[in-house]
């Protein structure tokens, strides 16, 4: 409910400035214009500290990175942009948000290819060392709360996950140590009143987790490596 709340506080502009990028067919990214249409969300302010948190504190010259969710590829291609060492692709369940992706992967002429894939199910064990997510996190009892605005023009697709919000990122935490390589990390933007059931979930999966907090002080970021 409070995620609900925290979108309907702060999306009058945000939900009008989507309509507005969602007609107008762009959106900024970090140091990227990127194609948008009502097939993706549009990128968040917060999914930009994302990136910076990966840049930042996780990534290591040469490093394999997969955006599990890629949506319209703006975290993996914001990463290729800043670091073209690096192999960087993108995975999505959406036909539709795959064909935006690689809209704006030639667009911007950046080499990252997207694939249609569920979470990193279909991944060779041990072949990726950063894996980043910005997966749907709204629970379905929350979508009446939700802006008109979100409700009607955002894909659900990219919006709801389980009663609660937690299904797929829970999902993703089962699988992905298998994929990372020893020293890989796990990178996820969640909402921010949630914390308190991912910490428990990492434990007993034999993650070592760690908060770090949006501008606005709410912790919302998870680093995860296996024990």
């Amino acid at each position: 409910m409070k995620t609900a709340r925290r979108i309907r506080g702060g999306s009058r502009a945000t939900a009008s400035r989507g309509t507005v990028q969602y007609v107008c067919g762009r959106a900024p990214f970090r140091d990227l214009e990127l194609v948008v249409d009502a097939r993706v969300l549009i990128p968040r302010p917060e999914t930009e500290q994302l990136v910076h948190i990966a840049l930042e504190e996780v990534i290591r010259p040469g490093d394999r990175v997969l955006d599990v969710g890629t949506g319209s590829g703006c975290m993996a291609l914001s990463i290729k942009k800043a670091r073209p060492d690096c192999v960087v692709e993108g995975r999505d369940v959406s036909t539709d948000a795959l064909e935006v992706a690689r809209e704006n992967a030639r667009r911007l002429a950046l080499e990252v290819a997207f694939a249609p894939g569920h979470l990193c199910k279909q991944e060779a064990e041990g072949s990726w060392d950063v894996i980043l997510a910005n997966l749907p996190y709204i629970g379905e009892k929350e979508r009446v709360e939700l802006p008109k605005e979100v409700r009607e023009f955002e894909p659900d697709l990219a919006l709801f996950s389980g009663p609660d919000g937690t299904d797929l990122v829970l999902e993703l935490m089962e699988d992905a140590g298998r994929v990372l390589s020893a020293s890989g990390t796990l990178l996820l933007e969640t909402g921010e009143q949630q914390g308190h059931l991912y910490r428990p979930a990492a434990g007993k999966l034999g993650w070592h987790i760690e908060g770090r907090c949006d501008l606005a002080g709410r912790e919302r970021f998870w680093l995860m490596q296996m024990r």
